[in-house]
């Protein structure tokens, strides 16, 4: 499914998860994809170097790597993606996550903040 704002989609899910808690089932978390790329180091660091402005010039972030299937170890994505990133890093409590969700042969890249990652069961027990 092609969304125009993945971002602005995570307002409508968390307000129907919190009104018909029941009818969402099988979902676990949603996360917004900003581009899908082939799994090439290349691609992804091009993806995360394009999307890095997202990044506010006084802000931190932590790269997050979920991999299935990847031909690559995590340590040589961080190291290429960290290049393409002149912000402080701060593992514990970033203002933005560069999130790498690997998938076999494509990958999708967001610049997210940690709100953004919407954890159904959380949004379940809060209401």
């Amino acid at each position: 499914m092609d969304v125009e704002n993945p971002k602005a989609l995570l307002s409508f899910i968390t307000d129907f998860v919190r009104s018909e808690p029941f009818k969402v089932r099988f979902i676990l978390r949603v996360i917004p994809v900003d581009r899908v790329v082939d799994t090439k180091v290349e691609e992804i660091a091009k993806a995360v170097k394009e999307l890095a402005p997202a990044i506010g010039p006084g802000e931190t972030f932590r790269i997050t790597i979920e991999a299935r299937d990847s031909p690559y170890s995590d340590k040589v994505l961080i190291d290429s993606l960290a290049d393409a990133i002149d912000r402080k890093v701060n593992l514990d409590s970033p203002d933005k996550v560069v999130l790498l969700e690997i998938l076999g042969e494509y990958s999708g890249v967001s610049v997210i903040s940690p709100q953004e990652i919407v954890s159904i069961q959380k949004l379940k027990r809060a209401t």
